[in-house]
C-alpha cells in the first residue's frame, strides 16, 4: 500500500482524458473518489509511434504528469509488441514491458508511488507485469473481442493473460461466454461486470445547445467515434430522417464517410467532437439515437456490450440499433436493423412509440448503474487484496 492507502495500476491504451470516456477510466475515478491511490499506464509506445506519431506517442511526449489527481504515465518501450510477426508474438508482448526505458517502476516512482496492491489491464499480452511487481494482484478487464483487431495471433497472448491472472472481469455475458468456450477459463474466475451509466446526468432539464437550436425536428443523433458507423446504414438514416423534414446529427473524431454524406444531405450535421460533460445535453435535446455500427466488420462487434447504448437510454431516447450478441442477454430498449431497407421503418417505429421507449428505458437504467457495477468491481477487488 501507498501512504496507507491501497493503490491500483489501470493499464489500457484509452486516453485518461479525451472526449471519449471509457469503463477503464469510469472504475479508475470511481476507485479514487473511494480512497484508493490510482495510476494510470497508458498504453506503450515504441519508435515506431514516435516516428510516425501514432499511438499514445503525444502521451509519452507529456511526461509522467499528475491530471485530476491520478499519476498519468506512458513508458517507452525498447522492443516493439506491434501487429505484425516477429512483434506480434508473445515473446514480443514480454519483452515490452521488460525494455522500458525509464522502467516501468521507476515512472510509478516518479508519482510518489511505490509497487501496486492491485494490477488492472484491459491490454492483451500484460501478464508480463506480474514479473515488474511480483507481489500485486493482477485483474485483466476484457472490453473486446482482441481477436477482430490484433489478428489470431493474440489468441496464445490473451490465453495467457486469462489464465494467469488472479480474476478476469468481462463487460458481458457474451464475452464470458468466449472466454470459457475457447480459452477454458474457470468460470468462478470471471465477473460480469457489465455496463453503466450515471443516469442523473441525462436527466437534468438541459437547456438546448446552440448548435441544435436552429436545426429542423425530428434531430436524429450518434455520439462516438465514426468509423466505427455503417455508412450505408446512416445513408438510409439521414434520407428518412429528410423525408420527414429532419436532420441527422453525427458528433465524434473526423470519419471520411460523414464529411462526404453532409456534403450530398443537406440536412446532415457534422460536429466534431465533444467533451464528456457537455454530451447529455445534446442527447436529451434530440428525438431519436442510432447505433449503426459497421456490418461490414462483424469479427470487432463480436461480444460488444456498448457504453452509448446505456447513455442513449438514459436520455430517454428510443434507439435504432444494429445487432449485438449482448442483446441476448440485456433485453435492452432497442429496435434493430440489420440492412438499409430496414431502416426507415424502424426510425418511424421508434418516434412514433417515443413514449413506451421512455418507460422501457427508465426500467433498463435502473438496474445498470455505474454505482452498481462498481460495487461488484470493489467486491472482488478488496477479496483479493485481504487474501
Amino acid at each position: 500500500m501507498n501512504n496507507g492507502k491501497p493503490s491500483i495500476l489501470f493499464h489500457r491504451h484509452t486516453a485518461w482524458q479525451s472526449d471519449i470516456r471509457c469503463s477503464t477510466n469510469i472504475y479508475a475515478s470511481l476507485f479514487m473518489q473511494r480512497g484508493f491511490d490510482i495510476a494510470y499506464m497508458q498504453g506503450i509506445v515504441h519508435s515506431g509511434h514516435v516516428l510516425t506519431h501514432r499511438g499514445q506517442w503525444r502521451s509519452w511526449a507529456e511526461g509522467p504528469r499528475r491530471e485530476r489527481d491520478g499519476w498519468v504515465f506512458t513508458p517507452f518501450s525498447i522492443v516493439p509488441y506491434a501487429r505484425r510477426w516477429p512483434f506480434n508474438t508473445a515473446g514480443a508482448a514480454h519483452l515490452s514491458y521488460l525494455t522500458c526505458a525509464p522502467t516501468i517502476p521507476r515512472l510509478l516512482q516518479r508519482g510518489g508511488m511505490g509497487a501496486p496492491d492491485v494490477i488492472w489491464s484491459a491490454t492483451p499480452g500484460s501478464i508480463t507485469l506480474r514479473k515488474v511487481f511480483p507481489r500485486a494482484r493482477f485483474v485483466f478487464q476484457v472490453v473486446d473481442y482482441y481477436p477482430a483487431f490484433s489478428g489470431d495471433a493474440v489468441k496464445p497472448i490473451e490465453r495467457a493473460d486469462y489464465r494467469g491472472a488472479d480474476h478476469v472481469f468481462v463487460i458481458g455475458h457474451a464475452l464470458r461466454r468466449y472466454l470459457i468456450d475457447d480459452h477454458d477459463v474457470e468460470p468462478a474466475k470471471i465477473t460480469v461486470l457489465g455496463q453503466g451509466v450515471f443516469a442523473e446526468e441525462y436527466q437534468k432539464d438541459w437547456p438546448v445547445p446552440a448548435e441544435l437550436a436552429t436545426l429542423p425536428r425530428p434531430i436524429g443523433i450518434w455520439v462516438g467515434v465514426l468509423d466505427k458507423c455503417d455508412p450505408d446504414l446512416f445513408g438510409a438514416a439521414a434520407a428518412a430522417l429528410r423525408e420527414r423534414g429532419g436532420t441527422l446529427v453525427l458528433i465524434g473524431p473526423r470519419a471520411d464517410w460523414a464529411e462526404q454524406l453532409a456534403g450530398r444531405s443537406n440536412n446532415v450535421r457534422v460536429l466534431g467532437p465533444r467533451s464528456p460533460d457537455r454530451v447529455p445535453a445534446f442527447l436529451a435535446r434530440s428525438d431519436l439515437a442510432l447505433m449503426l455500427y459497421d456490418q461490414r466488420r462483424q469479427g470487432k462487434y463480436r461480444g460488444q456490450n456498448p457504453l452509448k447504448l446505456y447513455e442513449f437510454a438514459a436520455a430517454g431516447l428510443p434507439i435504432v440499433s444494429t445487432p449485438h450478441d449482448e442483446f441476448e442477454f440485456l433485453n435492452p430498449p432497442v429496435i434493430v436493423v440489420a440492412t438499409p431497407n430496414h431502416v426507415a421503418v424502424a426510425i418511424e417505429s421508434a418516434l412514433q412509440g417515443r413514449e413506451n421507449f421512455q418507460h422501457r428505458a427508465r426500467e433498463f437504467t435502473a438496474i445498470h448503474s455505474w454505482a452498481q457495477a462498481f460495487e461488484r468491481a470493489r467486491d472482488q477487488i478488496e477479496r483479493l487484496i485481504s487474501h
